[in-house]
């Protein structure tokens, strides 16, 4: 069996519709109440009224003002003023409660549908209407206190529905204010769930970038190093001393290439929480540039006429580096001179000078008048990381990093930052304070 408020719904829902439907259904049903109102003979409130006018005639604006309220949605001010003109016909006639009834929808349409400019209207119109009727009940009954009591009377009638209106108004513009938040926080939390996912995105792809340039310089320098030495040994004709030191060169890289690619792995499967110790113990470790010696004598086996300036003794060790910069030169010369082999360069040249800052410069000098040409090695094709990783190495660090042709030749300069020097420097340059007995 359906509960009451299941067949009430439907009704409630017809009735309460915010359309024009609804509309017409309130004014049909105010109507009915006026008429109900005249019926029991609410009617001649306000005085007699005039002679020989039957009660029907009150039907007459109480038809016209609910027709009026058929529009209080689209135009509520225009509603109020056909029901004003309404009830003050009904007033002429003697008065009712029906029409008031009427007045008070107007009132209350105008408040809760109009904007704001027909609501400071209504308001200043129903004051300037009380002040008129105190000043009427006054000249006519001679009396103050009457004046006063109208007043207040035709106040609370009036302003009673405006206030209902406007209560009911905030409400709505209340709860459409937390709706909307509501669809902000909504849309506030997918916005960042984009976010999130978009930076995981960037973090990933920023962690193959990572991963791809260290796998160049772990794996790609050591095996250009290799198929180069190789390719020199069997180029020319078979010598015992030539080819032993390039069979124990090939051997060294390979097992420095074993080496980092253990030391890659390891950082690699190490966790989150352990990955800042495991990354500065790796650095540690990491290939220094006292260890470019071997790198150098591979070069000048390789068939490279190379030239080392290095006043500092930074590839003998007699120079201490901070160890991100230290394996930065190491990296950034072994990358420079495996691109003077890869493009057949003959004599090249390697400069080292650490002041204020490490200075490296590498380049490819070009050939000579009478140089015989020296084909390129045959390395398989190049990636383009190289150079980016130089670059993002020495960048990171704070450097500056410079790539480019130089007369017949190449050139790779980079800048990295000593801060210690720089520090060592200011201190040296600081005068000494006076010490006074």
């Amino acid at each position: 069996m359906p509960r009451p408020t299941d067949l009430i719904a439907p009704v409630a829902k017809v009735v309460m519709a915010e359309d024009r439907r609804g509309d017409v259904i309130t004014a049909a049903g105010l109507l009915a109440i006026a008429l109900a109102l005249d019926a029991l003979g609410l009617v001649r409130t306000s005085w007699s009224g005039p002679p020989d006018v039957p009660s029907w005639w009150f039907v007459i604006p109480a038809v016209v003002g609910c027709t009026a309220l058929v529009w209080r949605r689209i135009h509520p001010l225009g509603a109020l003023g056909v029901a004003t003109v309404a009830f003050g016909a009904d007033v002429a006639l003697g008065g009712s409660v029906g029409l008031i009834v009427i007045l008070w929808e107007a009132l209350y349409a105008v408040h809760l549908h109009g904007r704001p400019t027909a609501r400071r209207v209504t308001a200043v119109g129903v004051a300037l209407a009380s002040l008129a009727l105190m000043i009427v009940i006054g000249e006519i009954t001679g009396e103050a206190r009457f004046a006063i009591l109208a007043g207040l009377q035709a106040v609370t009638l009036l302003v009673m529905p405006m206030w209902w209106g406007a209560n009911v108004r905030q409400g709505r513009e209340l709860t459409a204010a937390a709706h909307e938040r509501g669809r902000l926080e909504r849309e506030r939390g997918t916005a960042l769930l984009r976010l999130a996912e978009s930076a995981r995105h960037d973090a990933v792809r920023a962690e193959r970038t990572a991963v791809a340039r260290d796998l160049h310089d772990v794996v790609a320098s050591h095996l250009s190093a290799i198929a180069i030495t190789s390719g020199a040994a069997l180029a020319g004709a078979a010598e015992p001393e030539r080819d032993r030191a390039a069979l124990r060169s090939i051997r060294a890289e390979s097992l420095a290439s074993l080496e980092d690619m253990q030391a890659m792995i390891r950082v690699l499967h190490s966790s989150a929480a352990s990955s800042s110790g495991s990354g500065s113990s790796d650095l540690l470790a990491a290939p220094r540039a006292a260890q470019l010696a071997p790198v150098l004598e591979q070069a000048r086996l390789a068939g490279l006429d190379l030239a080392v300036t290095d006043p500092e003794g930074v590839l003998s060790g007699a120079t201490v580096l901070p160890a991100a910069v230290d394996h930065a030169v190491y990296r950034v010369v072994r990358e420079a001179l495996t691109n003077v082999h890869k493009h057949g360069g003959i004599r090249a040249e390697l400069y080292l000078a650490a002041r204020e800052s490490l200075e490296l410069e590498v380049q490819d000098v070009g050939p000579r008048p009478g140089d015989a040409p020296r084909d390129r090695a045959d390395v398989g094709g190049g990636s383009g990381i190289g150079m980016v990783s130089m670059r993002e190495r020495v960048e990171s660090l704070g450097g500056s990093f410079e790539a480019g042709p130089v007369g017949t030749g190449w050139r790779v300069r980079a800048v990295l930052p000593l801060p210690d020097r720089l520090v060592a420097a200011a201190s040296a340059d600081r005068p000494t304070p006076e010490v006074r007995a």
